[in-house]
């Protein structure tokens, strides 16, 4: 089992497996296609039980300034 206690601001997209999310708020379990959002701050535990779970993640840059689009 994989697990991993993170701050973040990003949202995960299950690609094969399954993968349990664990915050304040509750637990969601995630399988392929599934996509689960994690708002800035939240404390996060991110559990894959299963052997070959792949995720995409898609996360603010922190290191910028955001920026309007001209």
């Amino acid at each position: 089992m994989l697990e991993e206690a993170i701050a973040v601001r990003d949202t995960m997209i299950v690609l094969e497996g399954k993968v349990s999310v664990t915050s304040g708020a509750g637990t969601v379990t995630a399988g392929r296609g599934d996509i689960v959002y994690m708002p800035e701050g939240m404390q996060v535990t991110i559990r894959a039980a299963e052997a070959g779970a792949l995720t995409a993640y898609v996360t603010y840059p922190h290191w910028q300034v955001a920026r309007p689009y001209l």
